[in-house]
């Protein structure tokens, strides 16, 4: 990839309409403009960019490989989705990415690839009406530890000052709207693993609400060293098991999960702007919906009431039936408590007779990391386009009786996806994508 400073060449010297109105308030109709993805980017474990990384998804190949960027010689789980190939310098110039902590270099190069993709210019007519919205489990942990280890050493005299910036969850949006000279609404989800699932339900709104004409929306997380650990002595990564340490959702040997890294981010905008500046368009994101269990802070929710809600919630602000979903890219991430859950309210929605739709999971893929929403989605949104649904890695014994995807991706025409977000500690997200 060569360096990209900014967007593609416009000849309109006014891209967007300045925002009309406000929020919608009580008895106003809401902007009703469909709201259309035209840009993906995508760095994660099995790929750099849309192209490699859908690729790998088509293949069956998994970025999940022994970790090197550390050493976990002490502990009993050593594999992990790290994104390998990355290299900032594809991407943008040193001068650029140098005062950068990895997890917003992560952002930055999706964001640049995404703009890229979408063919959009960042102009100073357009750059108010061009938000951020970026979903983080954890932000840059190696620099917030590599800040307050110092400190905690040191004192505040031998703290380094430029680690500071990035010790706060909202850098990594930050970094992307001061790289791309953006001014439009900015604001980072921190939900778990619901978080960039939550980015694109924010985006969505402030597109239907005319607080945006487009938003860079989606999520970004890294594998460090210090976030390893932390799940380790909780007890929360595979192998806990007699079976080997491995990513299996939804398989009977399932045994814990693998945690994995990256950064996804989506083009948003109004399809009136989109069509107007001849935009490709990938698909729309038609609805969406949240929820909340009452749960303990580590937990899922065993009785899936509100999982199943959230769906549930989503498909009838959608004003569409179950039977009309075709793939479901769910929320599993080979745990004994979410897997059990997230098949228990597949079928709450999907059962008595209704048609079941596809349902695979990403994870096997890219490990497991709190903001893969934004990347999940892009697989989604590819799925459709190609009208081929990954396969779910790892899961040779389905436990489940669910509509499941093996081994090789199946061929089929996806008109409606449904994108599951589900956290320990009770939060449940769930989206809606059509292409037709």
């Amino acid at each position: 990839m060569r360096n990209v400073e900014c967007g593609m060449r416009n000849d309109s010297p006014h891209p967007f309409p300045p925002p009309q109105g406000g929020r919608a308030g009580e008895g106003e109709t809401p902007n009703r403009d469909n709201i259309v993805v035209t840009g993906i980017g995508v760095i994660s474990a099995c790929g750099i960019g849309k192209e490699a990384f859908w690729k790998s998804c088509v293949e069956g190949r998994s970025g999940i490989r022994p970790i090197q960027s550390f050493d976990t010689s002490a502990y009993r789980s050593h594999l992990g989705g790290e994104a390998r190939d990355f290299n900032p310098k594809d991407f943008m110039p040193p001068l650029k990415y140098r005062r950068m902590s990895r997890v917003s270099r992560l952002a930055v190069a999706a964001s640049i690839e995404a703009i890229q993709d979408a063919n959009l210019e960042v102009t100073p007519e357009s750059a108010p009406a061009i938000g951020v919205v970026l979903g983080t489990g954890y932000g840059s942990t190696a620099q917030t530890d590599e800040f307050f280890v110092g400190m905690l050493k040191e004192g505040p005299e031998g703290a380094n000052p430029s680690l500071f910036p990035d010790t706060v969850p909202n850098a990594p949006a930050s970094q992307v709207s001061i790289y791309h000279g953006l001014q439009g609404p900015h604001t980072t989800f921190s939900h778990n693993e619901a978080s960039g699932e939550q980015a694109l339900a924010y985006a969505f709104r402030l597109l239907q609400e005319d607080r945006a004409q487009v938003v860079l929306a989606g999520g970004v997380d890294e594998l460090s060293f210090v976030l390893f650990h932390s799940f380790a002595v909780l007890r929360a990564l595979s192998p806990r098991n007699g079976y080997e340490e491995g990513m299996r959702p939804f398989d009977r040997r399932r045994n814990g999960r693998v945690l994995g890294e990256g950064a996804g981010i989506l083009v948003l905008e109004k399809e009136s702007g989109a069509q107007e500046r001849g935009a490709r368009v990938y698909g729309s994101l038609a609805a969406c919906a949240s929820t909340g269990s009452p749960v303990g802070t580590s937990r899922y929710e065993a009785g899936a009431e509100q999982m199943a809600r959230a769906m549930e919630k989503t498909l009838d602000h959608a004003g569409i039936s179950a039977d009309r979903v075709d793939y479901l890219s769910a929320a599993s991430n080979s745990t004994q408590e979410l897997d059990r859950a997230e098949a228990r309210a597949i079928r709450k929605v999907f059962g008595g007779g209704r048609r079941l739709p596809a349902v695979s999971s990403l994870k096997g893929h890219t490990g497991d990391f709190c903001a893969s929403g934004g990347v999940r989605a892009a697989a989604v949104l590819l799925a459709m386009q190609h009208g081929k649904i990954p396969p779910t890695l790892g899961l040779k014994e389905p436990e489940f009786d669910l509509d499941h995807i093996l081994d090789e991706p199946k061929d089929r025409t996806i008109r409606h996806a449904l994108l599951n977000g589900f956290s320990f500690g009770g939060s449940n997200v769930c989206l809606l994508f059509k292409n037709e």
